[in-house]
């Protein structure tokens, strides 16, 4: 863990998603992250002390895909909230790219928990939710076979 994470805050996501097909899924990240300069973005500790950002040229998302559906409900909703807490504590690895972390849980043959997050040093909120739906609307262009718009907007740092 890098000594930059323990003193940032993180901001996390958790929705439930219906029918995904994980990689094409993680594809679609990859092409809004691709043109995003956020999720290229490290940051070093400075000599003054603030963190200082440094972008990257590229950095690969990386989706973790997990699959729980021999587990019961219950017992699912338990190791979620356990993981969810979990990664929360453990922090981000801020010094190289990309400061955000994803998991894709199967909890059923057609249900899934989708679980992002990333360090609110880099980005406010706003620019999490925007990047939420950019996914989204890149994942439906995906399946319909077409390449999504996203590579030709590069986007700076938002911070809060």
């Amino acid at each position: 863990m890098s000594a930059i994470s323990e003193e940032l805050r993180t901001e996390q996501f958790v929705m439930s998603l219906r029918g995904v097909v994980p990689y094409v899924y993680e594809q679609a990240w990859q092409s809004v992250l691709d043109g995003t300069l956020l999720s290229r973005t490290a940051l070093h500790r400075g000599p003054d002390g603030p963190p200082r950002r440094t972008p990257r040229s590229e950095v690969r998302f990386r989706l973790q895909i997990v699959d729980w559906r021999a587990t019961r409900a219950e017992v699912q909703d338990a190791r979620l909230a356990e993981r969810l807490a979990g990664e929360s504590a453990a922090g981000l690895p801020l010094d190289r790219g990309p400061s955000m972390c994803a998991t894709l849980i199967r909890r059923s043959d057609r249900d899934w928990t989708f679980a992002w997050r990333y360090a609110r040093e880099l980005m406010d909120r706003q620019a999490g939710l925007r990047i939420l739906e950019e996914a989204a609307d890149a994942y439906a262009v995906l399946l319909r076979g077409g390449t999504p718009r996203t590579a030709a907007r590069t986007r700076g740092p938002v911070a809060r």
